[in-house]
């Protein structure tokens, strides 16, 4: 299996920055700021022009993501561990993660091939071929969009899967896919394989780094980028912050992976 480069810090405090920036957008649309239109009147003048039952107050903005926790952290990473680890022998090797991933594209190509077969005969005729890319439309004329799979190539690694919470929204940008390159570089020991404690060690060195006041939780305070000259960064806005108002947090000063 070809390794990949682990991911550079840059990409990895990007995607936290827009992340977060995403309800600042939302509070600069008319109605989600204070003053905007909305229970006190244009502008936030107050009276009686607001909706009914709004009492004359002014609409709240988005509040910001709960703080992460450190078991919810843990809880992603071990989720990843548990579906490599297919023999289920507590350590998950490159041999492994490949047929994982082999058995993935194996079960898209059938799937694929039974959508087209579609008198079930176990062979695709020209015509089953035909109408088959006929209800694709022009997505025909691609040769990359004619297999009919919207969802683009099988990735090589096994990726965190978080949940609806908004908070959850922030863990992918925390925690790199279960891939060949994190095996080698989380398998401090040599062994065969990767154990779960080197990939919650391995992992939690970004999270540990952006916990300053290692309190097992990760505020929104400390997630905000700084500079190369650690001041904070302007232009994107956060949650319950204007655009424009200042960014700032560690995450400019991680160690790189």
């Amino acid at each position: 299996m070809t390794l990949h480069a682990a991911r550079p810090l840059a990409s990895i405090v990007a995607a936290l920055a827009m992340t977060l920036s995403l309800p600042a957008l939302a509070q600069g649309m008319p109605g989600g700021m204070d003053g905007g239109m909305g229970g006190g009147g244009m502008g936030g003048m107050g009276g009686g022009d607001g909706p009914p039952g709004g009492g004359g107050g002014r609409m709240r903005g988005p509040q910001p993501p709960k703080p992460i926790k450190r078991e919810r952290f843990d809880k992603i990473v071990t989720g990843m561990f548990r579906t490599a680890d297919t023999n289920r022998d507590g350590t998950v090797t490159l041999d492994e993660l490949h047929a994982l991933v082999e058995a993935r594209r194996a079960a898209i190509i059938k799937d694929r091939f039974a959508a087209v077969d579609t008198d079930r005969n176990g062979a695709i005729s020209m015509a089953e071929f035909t109408a088959w890319q006929s209800k694709m439309g022009s997505a025909a004329a691609s040769e990359d969009a004619a297999t009919g799979d919207r969802s683009g190539p099988i990735a090589e690694a096994v990726m965190p899967e978080v949940g609806d919470e908004r908070e959850d929204r922030l863990l992918p940008a925390l925690i790199e896919p279960l891939s060949g390159t994190v095996i080698a570089r989380a398998n401090t020991n040599y062994d065969a394989g990767v154990s779960l404690e080197e990939l919650l060690a391995y992992e939690g060195k970004l999270f540990d780094a952006a916990d300053t006041d290692h309190d097992g939780y990760l505020s929104m305070e400390e997630l905000r980028p700084r500079g190369k000259d650690g001041e904070r960064m302007r232009g994107r806005g956060m949650p319950g912050e204007p655009m424009g108002g200042p960014m700032g947090g560690p995450m400019g000063d991680l160690p790189p992976r």
